[in-house]
């Protein structure tokens, strides 16, 4: 059986930009879905966040030293995100749709 490392916590740093992606993820559900919708995105992007600040492996590499990972209930959103010596860096989060691949900004 494979176990996961748990190491000590490191915070999350959360990107200006990735602060931006989510408010417009959120603002298309609202104005396109529900409300609830909207909060359960919030919710469920958070609670990825927390779980990466002590298992920041469990994401796929990615490029340029990055990882990501899908956002459990919304599969088609991915955070991106890298760890460094003192933290973890959640550098965006992209839905799939967007076609082109996500490039650090």
């Amino acid at each position: 059986m494979d176990f996961i490392e748990v190491r000590e916590k490191k915070p999350a740093i959360i990107a200006t930009i990735c602060k931006e992606q989510m408010d417009q993820a959120v603002k298309y559900l609202e104005d396109n879905y529900a409300p609830t919708q909207a909060a359960l995105l919030r919710s469920e992007f958070l609670k990825i966040v927390r779980l990466l600040e002590v298992m920041p492996s469990l994401g796929t590499p990615y490029k340029k030293g990055m990882r990501k990972m899908n956002l459990g209930k919304f599969r088609r959103y991915n955070i991106y995100y890298r760890e460094k010596e003192a933290n973890i860096e959640i550098l965006g989060i992209w839905h799939t749709s967007r076609g082109t691949e996500f490039e650090e900004q």
